[in-house]
């Protein structure tokens, strides 16, 4: 089975519309944060119900259901929330609530951060392979059997590999194929809507788990018009000249 596994869309359309058009897969799975920050959370919110809806929650559903929490946010990230609490109907935020804080499938977990706190989000980012959230993961990895874990939230697409002396490595991870032994990795797949690695294309992983094949991804899109999209909406102007520099 090839999975399509996409994470922080960002109500990007033209980004996540480019990744649909180009990628070949059996089932597509979502890493959460579907909406927030860009133009177009509705029409985003929209092609992933059509896709199925498989995904999890991640902490901009979060803010749109629960908005007391967008104290914790960022200024930007919480007018970009706002946008998506105006723009989205009942029934998208409806099915938003349902969303679940894990999804396994197979041997491999979905979670949009870490697994022992996945409605707090804790930021793990490719430097942080000590985490105390990173090694709570990996054992409840454990618990779960699950060999793999893929995750986004922060943005930056790496690997963490658990290996049997239970020390961690870190790879940072742009583009390519890696073929998965039988330690434990947590994948941070990159983000398709707001990429924040310096590479400002749309970033996202296809898994193979008859090869237990991780191929990282990461293509071109109409930029401009997301970014023109942005300005049409009065959102700030980082948001749009951030998707250029990939920041």
């Amino acid at each position: 089975m090839k999975y399509l596994i996409l994470s922080d869309i960002h109500s990007n359309i033209q980004a996540f519309t480019k990744v649909l058009e180009v990628e070949k897969y059996d089932k597509i799975l979502f890493l959460g944060d579907v909406v927030g920050y860009g133009a177009d959370p509705d029409l985003c919110y929209k092609r992933f119900l059509e896709l199925g809806g498989e995904g999890v929650m991640g902490n901009h559903e979060y803010g749109v259901i629960k908005p007391f929490t967008l104290v914790n946010f960022s200024e930007n990230a919480r007018l970009g929330v706002m946008h998506s609490i105006k723009k989205l109907p009942k029934d998208y935020v409806d099915h938003m609530k349902r969303l679940p804080e894990i999804i396994q499938v197979e041997d491999f977990i979905l979670c949009h951060s870490m697994l022992g706190h996945p409605l707090e989000f804790p930021y793990v980012f490719p430097e942080n392979k000590d985490s105390v959230f990173l090694r709570e993961s990996f054992a409840a990895m454990k618990k779960y059997g699950a060999k793999v874990m893929f995750t986004g939230h922060t943005h930056k697409p790496c690997i963490f590999k658990y290996k049997s002396d239970e020390t961690i490595e870190m790879y940072n991870s742009q583009n390519g194929d890696i073929y998965l032994d039988e330690n434990l990795y947590i994948i941070n797949v990159g983000s398709v809507g707001q990429s924040r690695n310096s590479i400002p294309k749309a970033h996202y992983v296809i898994y193979d788990t008859q090869e237990r094949k991780v191929a990282f991804k990461a293509v071109d899109y109409n930029i401009k018009e997301a970014a023109r999209r942005i300005e049409e909406e009065g959102l700030p102007d980082f948001l749009a000249k951030r998707l250029f520099l990939g920041i």
